[in-house]
């Protein structure tokens, strides 16, 4: 299993403007910690049952990124 922050340092190594593979203009390891948070809370309730944690796989990663861009309303970087 995972552990939580290696998780964060998984999403934040694709999404960072730095030297992220898909970077996202705006983005914060403080937005991806708390959509991660979210998303795990997500995925621990019945009224969301298409969310399963996949034990920090590409899918957990996509949705994370999805809760970010939505939450924070941020784009792709150029």
């Amino acid at each position: 299993m995972v552990s939580f922050n290696d998780f964060i340092d998984y999403v934040w190594s694709f999404y960072n403007t730095k030297d992220g593979i898909y970077p996202l203009e705006g983005i914060t390891k403080d937005q991806v910690i708390e959509a991660s948070w979210l998303y795990l809370q997500m995925c621990n309730y019945p009224s969301f049952p298409t969310f399963n944690w996949g034990d920090g796989d590409t899918l957990d990663r996509e949705h994370v990124r999805d809760i970010i861009i939505e939450k924070y309303n941020l784009t792709w970087s150029h």
